[in-house]
């Protein structure tokens, strides 16, 4: 590919939306991008506001004028959507889609062959976060390099595991949200109230970032005095299981992703345990 690839999208939703706002961002121009009308105030927004982002008629024409083509369906539609359409070799194929491994998407984009598949949290919109790549495609990772903390993986089930995780982001602000509740019970502004917890916690995630490679154990002893509040916050939290549905949270996300478990399955409940 010689000049600025043309790159495709296949869906435009809000993961699509941000990938394209943080290859954007600064007014840098990585690529012409193409993409399908499918969520069309999203793709139309894109379309007026960067010179060099066009709307295609259909998702055909989204394949015939690309060289790199990202596909962000949701899973439950993705084989039918991608199985209508005709590929060509030499393409790149980019997935964002969870559930469907390589192997899998190998059938449905035939003769195209080269195929990674990218985890992207909305934060990439403002260049912030982590983004998994497997595998290390160079001319993809050119296209994502900077757009927060890129992580290149040479096994597929890395990025599996990695997506499961991912899984967690509305449980994290469900939490943010289930604290500052609390606070607002105790006749607290509403306006004082979100931004202090917002502010909390942004402080107490600098300092994973900055610690990681301290083990966040660690970080757990330090932020707990003996015999304090954090101590006894953290020992009631861990006895009462919150930590131990956290991964067993994540087991069940993981088999999905593979396969072996669906939206239908649920952890069993408390009660249901003790019976």
């Amino acid at each position: 590919m010689s000049g600025l690839p043309r790159v495709g999208f296949i869906g435009v939703g809000t993961i699509a939306e941000a990938l394209i706002m943080g290859m954007c961002a600064g007014g840098e121009q990585r690529a012409t991008f193409l993409l399908s009308p499918r969520n069309a105030d999203i793709a139309k927004r894109l379309a007026e506001r960067f010179s060099f982002v066009e709307v295609a008629g259909d998702n055909q024409a989204v394949i015939d004028g690309s060289d790199i083509i990202f596909l962000a369906v949701r899973p439950q539609v993705a084989a039918d959507v991608l199985g209508a359409l005709k590929f060509r070799q030499g393409q790149r194929i980019v997935s964002l889609i969870a559930t469907f491994d390589t192997a899998r998407l190998r059938t449905l984009v035939a003769p195209a062959s080269t195929i990674a598949r990218a985890a992207p949290l909305p934060a990439v919109a403002r260049r912030l976060g982590p983004l998994t790549l497997y595998p290390p495609i160079p001319e993809v990772a050119r296209l994502l390099e900077g757009l927060g903390q890129l992580v290149q993986l040479q096994n597929e089930s890395d990025i599996d595991a990695f997506w499961a995780v991912s899984g967690l982001m509305s449980s994290y602000f469900g939490w943010l949200d289930e604290i500052a509740g609390w606070l607002a019970r105790h006749d607290l502004e509403e306006t004082q109230v979100r931004p202090y917890v917002a502010a909390l916690f942004e402080a107490l995630a600098v300092t994973g970032a900055e610690r990681a490679k301290d083990g966040f154990d660690r970080l757990v002893v330090e932020h707990s005095t003996p015999g304090g509040l954090n101590e006894q916050a953290y020992r009631e939290l861990q006895a009462a299981g919150w930590t131990g549905l956290v991964s067993q949270t994540l087991d069940l996300i993981h088999a999905r992703i593979l396969g072996r478990a669906t939206l239908a399955d649920r952890l069993p409940t408390s009660r249901e345990s003790a019976g």
